[in-house]
């Protein structure tokens, strides 16, 4: 028998048991933790509504997913859209609908909210994921992600001497 479950909003309170799941998130997708600047980024986050939102899944003893939804302003779908930034589900609990329950938490806010369009990103490898989130409606485009840090460039040409 499955231990009770339920998907709730994230407080203040959860911030070390997130950065657990955070943590092994980040060692599962590849992504670089920053022990000083991730634990800031989350607590003001969990601070400032405005930010965005985050939800944890919990199995009835610890937790085991979460969450994490910011907003952002977009011309080509209509204004508001939700951008699920992070959604990780310990691997021993994958298939009991907890990814999926996370989802509807984020897609119920947004929609009572006004936001109009969710949007994520998964890895191209990640066909596990790509069909999970396709199975919720979520369609594929044609991009390619691109980033660039906002820190000024050092010039690496040496100054030519006379």
């Amino acid at each position: 028998m499955k231990p009770e479950r339920g998907i709730r909003p994230a407080l203040l309170s959860d911030q070390r048991e997130l950065l657990r799941l955070i943590g092994e998130y980040y060692r599962f997708d590849r992504i670089r933790y920053e022990p000083k600047t991730t634990p800031n980024a989350l607590r003001m986050l969990l601070r400032k509504p405005s930010l965005g939102r985050v939800w944890v899944a919990e199995d009835g003893t610890r937790m085991v997913g979460y969450l994490v939804l910011t907003y952002n302003y977009d011309l080509e779908f209509g204004g508001d859209e939700g951008i699920v930034t992070e959604l990780y589900v310990e691997t021993s609990v994958r298939g009991w609908g907890i990814g999926r329950k996370l989802i509807d938490a984020a897609r119920s806010f947004c929609h009572k909210s006004g936001i109009g369009t969710i949007e994520l990103q998964v890895s191209k490898n990640n066909r596990r994921a790509r069909s999970f989130y396709k199975s919720l409606g979520f369609r594929e485009f044609d991009r390619v992600v691109m980033a660039i840090d906002t820190a000024p460039t050092v010039s690496r040409k040496r100054k030519q001497r006379s």
